[in-house]
């Protein structure tokens, strides 16, 4: 072994800040110490904060060099006289820097105590750097307190800590607090160019990029990861750059083209190409949990570019990675961009504690993507003020919009109640197809009433005109108005459904119009009902009637259990044979989920048809508002075929139809 060749210094080391020029990213804090030694306002205690390797302690020895210079106190320190070079290598009797981890004690601070009385024996001051001062136990800072607040003139005092709530605040009180930033991703890489640069390696400027990611704002960081690729590059031929394969190699990144590949592929809805993504890169050994976290910064940067004019200084990427951002914002809208970023950032805290991160990784880009690209309420209010703009006179109205999609969802089987509409929906069976061909022979074929209603499309079908007009009511109620500048001529609740596409003909058109024509076969009843008599008007009041169905329930088995909540609720009208009731806003939530359970909701349908024999009634529960939940209130308007010529003839309702392939179902007006 050679003794006399000379030991490799890390980059780290090396390349460490000796002036305030080379401390990057900090000007804030340089620009006021050179300020306090140019007007001879020096401080005896300053406290230094922020995370790793950005500069905290070099900048506590730039600043000791610049004061015990023997060119004199000045701005920037020499680095060449005795002074500034025993500083820099640590051995100065004049400068003494402590580790806090390791000498936290009171007899460590003791011997500080004891100490700052002499003066310095070269240089002007007496300069205690404590690094990690925050390790310090309380009773070592309460032995220091004395000494920080007045000490002799010749000594100052540098603290410098990552976790500055853990100094004492009467410690804090008595510093000069320096908070330093992460260093922007852009002064990293030009900082690293111009060290690849002297130390003769070439590098890739995305490798550089690729490396200030993985620093996460820290120079030190930066340093030591290069000093890590240049070692795994050495074995190449010297004119081959580091390339951005090698970083991600190593340290298992993802790179920029693979995250912008990624939010392509989300703002594009190609759920297919982001699971190719997820799947190489797992397959590649990548850390999935920094992939979120570049996810998120990388769509906050899409955003940005998006919504902002200029967004150049409000991003820290390098020139190219600018413009693959800019080319995706011109591409996608601001909305859908800030619910993908919305999704991603509600689900960062989640990949965190999941078992399996690819799983979650892959549920969550499909749950993001299908909430942001389906359609929002937004995006049919924006598609009306649209619409508007264009010159059309809009009718006040409430429009409340049926089942999303081209067909209307089918009814669930047990009866539930939906806390948004406030109404509980019975139990509905799902409408019998309509007979394609003739009935068997032997079967006789039932005579077809007087008046044959027009047979209904699927649509209607699958939502009753009359229960989608109760529910949408109840939800109207607690709409507010919408407000035009002209006065209404007519009070009107439109229900938009999609048009469904027409039926083929069938081949036999006689037994087709006869199959029609026949009534549905009757269902049978589960539960027997009183016979159908006509109730005294007495009967029919909204209390009386609520009282009897109470005492009704009370008679059946599990009917005990919710009896007395339904005892608090308030019965408020009767229309259309819907029995409304509400609760209050102190109605505990426990006892509405209580109510709400699906074999509560169905006891409570059957015993009121039982005391009500009618075959729609029904009962609706909903939140008390006043002026609203009154039964003294006019009952709802009815609807008059001049008011639906009207109301069909508007222009804006046949535009606002063909729009999102509606039709006008129920018109309510006066």
């Amino acid at each position: 072994m050679n003794r006399n060749a000379k030991t490799y210094q890390v980059l780290a080391r090396k390349w460490r800040p000796q002036t305030f020029a080379d401390l990057i990213g900090q000007e804030h804090v340089t620009r006021t110490l050179q300020n306090t030694i140019t007007q001879n306002r020096v401080g005896h205690a300053y406290l230094f904060v922020g995370s790793r390797g950005i500069g905290k302690t070099s900048g506590a020895r730039i600043f000791a060099k610049a004061l015990n210079c023997e060119a004199g106190v000045v701005t920037e320190p020499c680095c060449q006289c005795q002074s500034c070079r025993e500083i820099a290598s640590g051995s100065s009797m004049d400068v003494i820097e402590i580790d806090g981890a390791s000498h936290n004690k009171v007899e460590h601070i003791r011997d500080i105590r004891n100490n700052v009385i002499f003066t310095p024996s070269r240089g002007r001051y007496k300069i205690y750097i404590i690094d990690e001062v925050h390790m310090l136990t309380n009773a070592a800072w309460n032995a220091l307190l004395k000494t920080l607040e007045e000490p002799p003139p010749h000594v100052k005092f540098f603290f410098a800590t990552t976790e500055p709530h853990k100094v004492l605040p009467t410690v804090v009180s008595r510093c000069q607090r320096f908070d330093l930033k992460r260093i922007p991703v852009p002064l990293i890489v030009k900082r690293l160019e111009e060290i690849v640069q002297a130390e003769q390696v070439q590098a890739d400027e995305r490798a550089l990029a690729a490396i200030a990611r993985a620093a996460d704002g820290g120079m030190r960081d930066a340093l030591s990861i290069l000093d890590q690729i240049i070692a795994f590059c050495s074995g190449r031929d010297r004119g081959t750059p580091i390339q951005e394969t090698d970083v991600i190699e190593i340290f298992g990144l993802a790179s920029g083209l693979e995250l912008r590949d990624m939010v392509a592929a989300m703002l594009g809805n190609d759920v297919a190409s982001a699971m190719g993504i997820i799947q190489q890169l797992a397959d590649h050994g990548r850390d999935l949990e920094r992939l979120f976290a570049d996810l998120v910064q990388y769509s906050r940067n899409v955003m940005v570019a998006t919504v902002c004019a200029d967004p150049a200084h409000l991003l820290e990427v390098t020139p190219s990675e600018l413009q693959d951002l800019l080319a995706l914002s011109r591409s996608s809208r601001p909305q859908l961009v800030t619910r993908i970023l919305e999704g991603l950032v509600s689900a960062e805290g989640g990949i965190r504690h999941a078992l399996n991160k690819r799983v979650f990784l892959e549920a969550a880009m499909v749950r993001i993507m299908r909430d942001a690209h389906s359609l929002q309420i937004d995006d049919l209010i924006a598609r009306l003020n649209e619409l508007r703009q264009g010159g059309l006179n809009i009718p006040m109205a409430q429009v409340s919009p049926g089942p999303s999609g081209q067909t209307p969802p089918s009814p669930p089987a047990p009866a539930r109640h939906d806390i948004k509409k406030n109404v509980i929906t019975p139990p509905v069976e799902p409408p019998r197809p309509q007979a394609q061909a003739a009935p068997e022979p032997e079967e006789p074929m039932a005579e077809a009433p007087v008046e044959v209603a027009p047979p209904q499309p699927a649509a209607a079908a699958a939502w009753p005109e009359e229960d989608s007009a109760r529910q949408n009511q109840s939800m109207a109620d607690d709409l507010p108005p919408w407000d035009q500048d002209e006065e209404p001529d007519a009070e009107t609740t439109i229900f938009y459904e999609p048009t469904p596409e027409p039926e083929p003909a069938p081949d036999s058109q006689p037994a087709a119009s006869a199959s029609a024509a026949a009534p549905p076969p009757p269902e049978p009843d589960p539960m027997p009902r009183s016979p159908e008599v006509q109730l005294p008007e007495s009967q029919t009041q909204p209390g009386q009637l609520w009282q009897r169905l109470l005492a009704e329930i009370a008679t059946r088995p599990g009917g005990k259990l919710i009896h007395p909540l339904l005892e608090t609720l308030q019965p408020v009208s009767l229309i259309n044979h819907a029995l409304a009731v509400a609760y209050h806003d102190d109605f505990p939530g426990e006892s509405l989920d209580l109510i709400q359970q699906p074999e509560n909701l169905t006891l409570i349908q059957d015993c009121f048809r039982r005391i009500y024999p009618e075959s729609d009634a029904t009962v609706i529960i909903k939140r008390y508002l006043e002026s609203v939940s009154d039964e003294s209130l006019k009952q709802r308007p009815k609807s008059t075929p001049e008011i639906r010529q009207r109301v069909e003839a508007s222009e804006f309702v046949r535009r606002v139809c063909d729009a999102f392939g509606g039709t006008v179902i129920d018109v309510r007006g006066h």
